[in-house]
């Protein structure tokens, strides 16, 4: 997250701890605009067991075949989120995060081109994953 003294914020991805922040929007916007490729994970992420990634997995590929199955063909960019651990969301997608926020604890996961499908996939132990989904659409 950050450091605090009485009445600022400080980035902690920052060396130099020189100017301090009013409030948390304030420390977001700044790494938003300084630290957009941050993405050493933090040092409290613990181990999670096979059997409950695995599970996880299946949840995830439930709720993508859900919420892709109407705009498949939608071009642009696609949005999805999922209420999980964050050790077991690192633990799935630790080499694909392109992106980590300590100050919102949140994590950015991107997969464009026309192997983002594939890799999905694989991140997920499914490569056929999205066979239903090409099924309606087809």
């Amino acid at each position: 997250m950050s450091t605090q003294d009485s009445t600022r914020l400080y980035c902690l991805i920052c060396k130099r701890h020189v100017k301090g922040f009013k409030n948390r929007s304030g420390l977001q916007r700044h790494e938003t605009l300084k630290h957009t490729s941050y993405n050493t994970l933090p040092s409290h992420i613990r181990p999670v067991s096979d059997f409950e990634l695995l599970h996880l997995k299946k949840a995830i590929i439930k709720e993508l075949q859900k919420r892709l199955k109407n705009h498949y063909t939608a071009v642009g960019k696609q949005v999805f989120s999922i209420y999980c651990s964050e050790d077991a969301f690192v633990g799935i997608f630790k080499n694909h995060i392109a992106c980590y926020s300590p100050c919102g604890s949140s994590y950015l996961c991107s997969f464009k081109g026309e192997k983002a499908f594939e890799e999905v996939g694989k991140i997920l132990d499914d490569e056929n994953w999205g066979n239903v989904i090409m099924e309606k659409v087809s």
